[in-house]
């Protein structure tokens, strides 16, 4: 881990009293520590309530220490300078002495230089410490250690049980990136359930590890591994064109290591028109977890937390990559304007920051239905690589569609008169085709018989669409999208 110690004596030649450590990887720290310690001739002192203060050379603990308060009141006192750890004292920070304790500590830092730093799974620091003090980010292992940790693992399975592993060779670098950024023990431990499961590495054990990702948190993210394709997407054709050139990067940046990474789309449309089908595709094609983004779950009546809440799902993203994105009607998330207070301005900021910075394989899928609605600095260039509009099908793609979905119902679509299905379902969405098909079987079934292509034409008859009852507001975006966007067939 060069860049923990990196950044350790760095902190440490900067004289801050105070560091804070937040990570579940304890051992794998305090081990880095010491070395750091050794190194540079500093004396380690480690607390925890379970031993109290000990040296790190010395078994027995310092006198009367157990309690954090105690230990403190001991290192206030003591002429002895050095790095103090102290583990999981997060829930001590509630006593107004402890805390001011610490601060007494910090005060004298310069005289004496004694440097705390608090290790916790998780921590927030009083204000009052959180001015003095400075973060220490624990890394995770890096694609290159994962890789020796599989090589590691399959030679000592094949050793232990004389057999052969069966690989699937496609689905190594989607293992390889799903590991990534976690800690050392937990990789290790998943690589070998997933080899121990069934004597394999496949795709179960891709989407088991995602799976494993999104227990470890809980946001406003909902996760899903869809099995849809964009095979199973009618129509498109520009789209998957465009995917498709971008899937094998994605899925190994080593393949184009001067190439910049996909970063996302936005889909524009009308309403029922597949966009948020397409992106459950493009997650399944790429075989990655779909996390969609809930922009109602985000908000807050309290000042702050909602940019918080953002932030922390943002982060979860991050953590869950490679994966995809999808956020759904994003232009409800960020069209409130003034009239609340100026949040949806401070979320606009705080999405826009996160998504010119960030550097992992997060793809984002935006879809909206109202481009009035969508802020100027989204839809500049170089937020999202394309934007896309998904228009209603066309005739051939709504053959394809109805085609999709009688099959997906056991039917056979050379039993209906496509034709004439096509020219009555002349401005009908994709979701309005299945609808129509969905009722025309109600029907079909309270006559007693099988679905039959009157029903379906009966259905479509009577039926108008959307785009006959809004058709201003339809011509309208698509007047827009002509000049700005790249149509998805």
């Amino acid at each position: 881990m060069p860049e923990l110690s990196q950044d350790l004596n760095a902190l440490l030649d900067a004289r801050f009293p105070i560091l804070v450590s937040e990570t579940h990887e304890e051992s794998r720290l305090l081990k880095r520590v010491r070395e750091i310690c050794t190194a540079r001739e500093v004396p380690l002192f480690v607390w925890s309530l379970a031993d109290g203060l000990k040296r790190s050379t010395e078994t027995s603990a310092v006198y009367n220490t157990s309690e954090l308060t105690d230990a403190l009141k001991h290192v206030d006192a003591t002429p002895q300078n050095g790095l103090y750890v102290l583990l999981d004292a997060h829930p001590f920070f509630s006593s107004p002495l402890n805390v001011r304790l610490v601060r007494e500590i910090a005060f004298d830092h310069y005289r004496r230089d004694r440097t705390l730093l608090f290790v916790s799974p998780g921590l927030d620091l009083p204000p009052e410490l959180a001015r003095m003090s400075a973060r220490l980010a624990m890394p995770g292992i890096t694609a290159d250690r994962v890789r020796t940790l599989l090589k590691e693992e399959l030679d000592r399975w094949q050793r232990d049980t004389r057999r052969s592993l069966r690989i699937d060779r496609d689905i190594l670098p989607l293992l390889v990136h799903q590991l990534a950024g976690l800690g050392e023990d937990e990789a290790q431990r998943l690589i070998r359930q997933a080899i121990n499961v069934d004597g394999e590495l496949n795709l179960g054990d891709v989407k088991r590890i995602a799976r494993f990702k999104q227990d470890q948190q809980a946001s406003a993210l909902e996760m899903e591994l869809p099995d849809v394709t964009l095979d199973d997407v009618g129509g498109f054709g520009r789209l998957k064109t465009w995917v498709g050139q971008r899937q094998a990067v994605f899925q190994n940046p080593a393949l184009a290591p001067g190439l910049p990474a996909p970063k996302g789309i936005l889909l524009l449309g009308v309403q029922g028109a597949g966009k948020s089908l397409v992106a459950k595709a493009i997650a399944g094609s790429w075989k990655v977890p779909l996390l969609r983004l809930d922009f109602a779950a985000l908000y807050n009546k309290y000042i702050g937390e909602t940019e918080k809440n953002l932030r922390q799902a943002l982060n979860e993203a991050s953590r869950m990559a490679p994966c995809l994105l999808w956020m759904d009607e994003i232009e409800k998330g960020l069209s409130a304007g003034d009239a609340d207070d100026g949040v949806s301005q401070r979320i606009l900021g705080t999405l826009l920051t996160w998504m010119s910075e960030r550097d992992n394989p997060v793809f984002v899928v935006a879809t909206a239905n109202d481009v009035s609605k969508l802020p100027a600095e989204l839809l500049r260039k170089g937020r999202f690589d394309e934007l896309f509009f998904v228009d209603l099908p066309t005739a051939p793609v709504r053959e394809i569609i109805f085609g999709l979905h009688l099959k997906k119902r056991g039917l056979d679509p050379a039993g209906f008169q496509m034709p004439g299905l096509i020219e009555l379902s002349e401005g009908y969405s994709g979701a309005e085709i299945e609808q129509a098909i969905v009722a025309s079987q109600y029907a079909a079934l309270a006559e007693g018989g099988v679905l039959t292509h009157t029903h379906v034409e009966r259905e479509l008859g009577q039926t108008r669409p959307l785009s006959v009852i809004r058709a201003e507001d339809f011509e309208r975006l698509r007047t827009w999208a002509s000049q700005r966007c790249v149509m998805v067939d």
